[in-house]
């Protein structure tokens, strides 16, 4: 954490506050914290009395900033110390979130970082584009304090991220700044969870989670007519894909909006990997 907290307190734009939110912890989070905010007055933190969850955490500590513009992190990621200046001198004043582009790391942080070359990150106005990936990173995004007006309260086990990235796309535009401004810690005990799941298990969990999220993004007042059609819609059939073995009406879906749906994915044969993909997706492995 200490890393982290000096990364961010040693921007070259100054930051106004830093919020650390604890979450009832049981290590010495809390300690540290308190160490740190005793040398650096901008450190406020915030210490629950019991564990109210993530996306609870993450809320109450939003809503106790002062600033209009709020920088986001979690975990225990590194930001490159032009990471605020850089993206403020690029935030629009017609936009209500600005993300930039992110590179994971396990012992020490990339010296020259290179974004994906398969993927890519989604911006504009049409939240369909990220109904079903997500490319806009919590860790990753500024955004306006007026954006939460319209996002809180979070939905029930719904990603914050995710969430904030639709809204601000069904009311107004989501930014990106394709420079690499944070760098992502991967813990190796998360990779050796992630690596003992099963494919199946992995798309099994994956239909769970879309289906609670699109069940949540459907009911965004400020969606337009002809979004809200194709959440519910997408929302109807990934339902079904729960418990049927072949979902021929959501692969139909899926291929009639494979340009929107797969947009984020760079391929040189795009029909073929939507195909591909779209067939994965509505072919269920175990019953």
């Amino acid at each position: 954490m200490a890393e982290q907290v000096s990364s961010i307190l040693n921007q070259t734009f100054s930051i106004q506050e830093l919020i650390i939110s604890d979450d009832a912890s049981t290590d010495n989070t809390v300690v540290l914290a308190r160490e740190m905010a005793a040398r650096d007055a901008r450190i406020r933190v915030v210490a629950l009395q019991e564990n109210v969850g993530f996306s609870a955490n993450f809320q109450q500590a939003i809503t106790q900033a002062v600033a209009p513009l709020i920088a986001l992190a979690d975990q225990d990621d590194i930001w490159h110390p032009e990471k605020i200046a850089r993206m403020l001198a690029a935030f629009d004043a017609d936009a209500s979130l600005i993300y930039c582009d992110s590179v994971k790391f396990s012992d020490a942080p990339p010296v020259s970082p290179k974004p994906s070359s398969k993927n890519r990150r989604i911006a504009g106005s049409d939240p369909k584009k990220i109904s079903v990936y997500n490319t806009v990173s919590g860790h990753a995004m500024i955004i306006r304090k007026s954006l939460c007006e319209a996002a809180f309260p979070l939905p029930e086990g719904v990603y914050y991220d995710w969430w904030l990235a639709i809204v601000a796309m069904a009311s107004g535009r989501v930014q990106f700044l394709k420079d690499v401004l944070v760098y992502q810690r991967v813990h190796d005990q998360n990779v050796t969870l992630q690596s003992n799941l099963s494919e199946s298990t992995h798309r099994q969990r994956f239909r769970s989670t879309l289906v609670k999220h699109l069940d949540a993004f459907r009911k965004i007042n400020t969606l337009s007519a002809a979004d809200h059609s194709f959440f519910e819609e997408g929302y109807a059939y990934w339902q079904i894909s729960l418990h049927q073995r072949f979902n021929f009406g959501l692969f139909r879906w899926l291929m009639r909006n494979r340009a929107i749906i797969f947009c984020n994915k760079i391929r040189k044969f795009p029909l073929i990997s939507q195909l591909k993909n779209s067939w994965l997706l509505s072919f269920r492995w175990r019953v």
